[in-house]
């Protein structure tokens, strides 16, 4: 900005200068133009600076001489600070139109009186345009945006850091993700579902790096494969001489492990009824007793539990406690197949083939045809064992380009044909519809779920799995 011009000379020893220097003052945080105009207590302007004439059109010394009110009435300034200055005996501060120009400009007006009190001066500064200050806003506005976004997308990036195992392109896993995003950091419990192998471990881990608690410990358990006899002394722990075969100091449980950060039960499903009563307990008091204990611990920690199982069939059938699964399933993800979101099987593949090969020393690209057929496969064990296969072929395959021929036996490219290529047209038929009631099953484990997907009752579902599922 260039210097703004130096009237004070202008003015004799006995004027008042003091709300001059006010305004100038930079503790006013006014962004001041160097466009300036002086005139007398009648209003005949007496000096305007030459970036005043420039910037608003004035031909040099055009306006000096003249009447401030003068030039209000034909319209050159609407409103006049300068008139308005005079008029009032105040500083004045409104928009000013220079109206041959069409420019609206903040301007503020200063009066100056002599020792007597008496007005002898107006000053007026302008100072940014209200075109300029429109396009601050604008400015801001759109840096606002800016940042927002870039906020959201540089935390996005962040949390996904956290969790480089869960890679996706498909509309239905984003719309997961946002999911987790929005519920991270929530002390809601959260039920997650989908079937084997599709990475409900991963995503249970994902939440935990997500939240507040990631410092924290993850904790998991698998409450499938815990003997009923241990899985309450696993979970809760014990003190000393609690049973024949325990630990001589007692043993803290997992989950004791848990405090300050997740509690992760995958299988859920599998819990036995009086450990299933346990868990509620524990959900509504926060609070365990150690077998063989006399003391309640309290706890704090967030629970996350998985299941493949149907748990609304088991409650029907009364093998999971209503008020229990109520508890658990306050946020349900449900982690849709692999199959069902074909987008993410070429970005896992590469994902899985550059960690194996990695840790293999290898250096394996996939052949186009290899990856059509990943692209197609149904992947009845998911994630897990597109990861599985991937891990195989970096393992065996000794050619630098991994190709169809090197897929084992049980990948036969033809798989997705009908098993059955000799016989009556009814025997063919028979060994098809096999394929397709194990297939379902796999996927699903229930008669229930065969029924919905293929749209047969339970009772058909249920003869054709006992006839063809061994």
């Amino acid at each position: 900005m260039a210097q703004t011009p130096d009237f004070t000379t202008l003015f004799d020893d006995g004027i008042n200068l003091r709300g001059l220097f006010d305004i100038l003052s930079p503790e006013n945080n006014l962004v001041l133009a160097d466009d300036m105009m002086l005139s007398d207590a009648k209003g005949t302007i007496l000096r305007v600076s030459e970036s005043y004439e420039r910037n608003f059109g004035f031909v040099h010394d055009s306006i000096v001489g003249r009447s401030a009110f003068d030039l209000e009435a034909d319209g050159t300034f609407s409103p006049c600070v300068t008139a308005e200055v005079i008029r009032q005996r105040r500083k004045i501060t409104a928009t000013q139109t220079i109206n041959h120009t069409h420019k609206n400009v903040m301007t503020v007006g200063i009066p100056l009186f002599d020792s007597a009190g008496e007005l002898k001066f107006a000053v007026c500064f302008n100072t940014v345009s209200m075109e300029q200050i429109n396009a601050i806003q604008r400015n801001y506005r759109h840096l606002q945006d800016s940042l927002q976004q870039y906020t959201q997308e540089i935390a996005e990036l962040r949390t996904r850091a956290t969790s480089t195992s869960l890679i996706f392109k498909s509309a239905s896993m984003q719309r997961l993700w946002t999911l987790m995003q929005n519920t991270a950091n929530t002390k809601a419990n959260i039920l997650i579902t989908g079937e084997t192998g599709v990475g409900k471990s991963a995503v249970a881990k994902a939440i935990h790096a997500m939240s507040s608690r990631s410092e924290g410990p993850f904790i998991e358990v698998n409450c499938a494969v815990l003997h009923e006899n241990l899985i309450e002394s696993e979970l809760f722990g014990y003190e000393k001489g609690a049973f024949t075969g325990a630990a001589s100091g007692g043993k803290i449980g997992k989950i004791e492990l848990a405090n300050d950060g997740t509690l992760f039960l995958d299988e859920i499903g599998e819990l036995p009824p009086h450990i299933q009563s346990k868990l509620l307990q524990l959900i509504q008091e926060k609070t365990i007793e150690r077998l063989s204990g006399n003391k309640r611990i309290e706890l704090d920690f967030r629970l996350l539990v998985a299941t493949n199982r149907n748990l609304e069939e088991a409650v029907q059938r009364g093998l999971f406690r209503s008020d229990l699964f109520y508890r658990l399933n306050v946020i349900r993800i449900h982690i849709p197949p692999l199959r069902q979101r074909r987008e993410d099987i070429l970005p896992l593949a590469h994902q899985f083939l550059a960690r194996f090969c990695g840790e293999y020393e290898k250096n394996l690209t996939f052949s186009p045809r290899l990856l059509t057929f990943l692209e197609r496969y149904d992947w009845p064990g998911n994630v897990r064992q597109l990861e599985n296969l991937v891990e195989r072929l970096v393992i065996t395959v000794q050619d630098p380009i991994i190709d169809l021929g090197h897929l084992p036996p049980e990948y036969d490219a033809g798989s997705s044909a009908a098993p059955a290529r000799e016989g009556t047209l009814a025997e063919r038929m028979d060994a098809y519809e096999g394929q397709i009631i194990r297939e379902s099953y796999r996927r699903w484990g229930t008669t229930v779920a065969v029924a919905r997907e293929l749209g047969i009752s339970q009772a058909t579902a249920a003869r054709k799995v006992a006839k063809y599922v061994k």
